[in-house]
């Protein structure tokens, strides 16, 4: 649950323009012309079948647009295939308001989204639905004792990862909610293209990592598994950066370190510079007073 609030809230603050367009007299700069807007609303309409309720305004933000009618809201990086859909009423659902479907006719729904955002059959590697559960609790009378209910099916969300040519683009993902009519809730599809180039290397380092690739050590671990991937920005950012990689998986060697350790290499060895996503805030370093002896 805690991921999928993160995600709704990350993604509407990057249209947190929209509000100000609404209410402020002086005109944002930030703000889409009608025309821009009613274009993007017509995109999601026509693609993925939102329902708009009221009158709409729309902004930009370094290369992300956004449109909204104080409901829903759609926020796409312009030029890329990276969508983000947010209906604040219906996400997250509740028992009586998630989709009632079965979960074919729920992976059908994601699989035509896809279709109709130009994604072809044959990037889609593994599709999931996953049955969220909530649990609660009530306290005894008396308020020393809690007793916990046994967890309760919630709803369903729909997760579908992405390859190229036998190589996972692990940073791509469709992740889908539909409330009970079976339209969009919440959804975050971040499928851009990936250049020649960078396919023409995954396949090279494809290669590599099934023969006699020598991973880079790690202390406390050992080598666990070893795969070309293809890494991009994800949905929530403002670049559109992609890269290929060799990922080496580590397995700690005591009991006690439960983590795995992951690292992007390149075909030396080298640490391969992520995806930028958004620019992180920097703080100024904390001066700290000297303390005199007393």
């Amino acid at each position: 649950m805690k991921a999928f609030n993160y995600l709704g809230m990350t993604a509407l603050a990057v249209v947190c323009a929209l509000s100000a367009c609404t209410t402020t007299p002086k005109k944002d700069p930030r703000q889409l012309d009608p025309k821009q807007a009613s274009e993007l609303a017509a995109l999601g309409t026509r693609d993925f079948g939102i329902q708009w309720e009221g009158p709409l305004v729309g902004a930009h933000e370094r290369g992300v647009v956004a449109v909204t009618d104080g409901v829903t809201t759609l926020t796409q990086r312009a030029g890329a295939r990276v969508f983000i859909v947010h209906n604040r009423k219906e996400f997250p659902p509740t028992e009586q308001t998630a989709f009632a479907g079965s979960d074919a006719e729920l992976a059908d729904i994601g699989t035509k989204f896809l279709q109709a955002a130009g994604v072809g059959k044959d990037e889609i590697a593994n599709t999931q639905v996953l049955q969220q559960f909530t649990q609660s609790g009530e306290v005894l009378p008396g308020g020393k004792e809690v007793k916990v209910l046994p967890p309760q099916k919630s709803y369903r969300t729909l997760m579908v990862s992405r390859r190229i040519g036998g190589v996972d683009v692990v940073s791509s993902r469709l992740m889908l909610n539909l409330d009970r009519a079976g339209r969009v809730a919440f959804m975050e599809m971040a499928w851009p293209e990936i250049s020649r180039e960078v396919l023409d290397r995954a396949a090279r380092y494809q290669v590599l990592a099934a023969g006699k690739f020598v991973a880079p050590r790690v202390e406390g671990a050992e080598v666990e598994s070893v795969q070309a991937v293809v890494l991009h920005t994800p949905a929530i950012g403002f670049y559109n950066d992609t890269t290929a990689a060799i990922r080496v998986i580590y397995r700690p060697i005591s009991e006690q370190v439960g983590q795995k350790a992951v690292r992007y290499v390149d075909e030396q060895g080298k640490d391969v510079v992520p995806p930028r996503d958004i620019e992180r805030l920097r703080e100024p370093p904390v001066q700290r007073e000297e303390r005199k002896p007393q």
